[in-house]
């Protein structure tokens, strides 16, 4: 359940901002290039709080529950890519996943050594 709720953290959360952004895109505020930056910046951001998340409600090992989480948005993220929309793969898109998963783990890190000890 905790994975499903770090899940919907990023996932929903990506979505209102993504919507935000191709907003600002469509009327011209803000140009192409930027909103990739801020979609991947956005994305990166919620993966860490995911991270954080995930690692505050672990008891041990913070960093092989960031690795499920990031996994689980990684998969997610390659069937809507590859399956939805048809899209190739390249160089980029790893790096993207990679960032994703590094991300995650570090936030999954933090999270378990900020959260009180009992």
């Amino acid at each position: 359940m905790k994975y499903l709720k770090s899940f919907a953290i990023v996932l929903l959360s990506t979505i209102l901002v993504n919507i935000l952004f191709s907003s600002l895109c469509y009327f011209n505020i803000i140009g192409n290039n930027t909103n990739s930056v801020l979609k991947l910046l956005s994305i990166l951001v919620f993966c860490f709080i995911s991270g954080l998340y995930i690692g505050s409600k672990s008891i041990n090992n913070g960093y092989l529950e960031g690795i499920k989480v990031g996994s689980i948005i990684i998969l997610f993220m390659i069937l809507l890519s590859y399956l939805g929309f048809n899209n190739n793969f390249n160089i980029i898109k790893l790096i993207c996943y990679v960032l994703i998963l590094l991300v995650t783990v570090i936030g999954s890190i933090i999270g378990i050594n900020k959260k009180e000890k009992k």
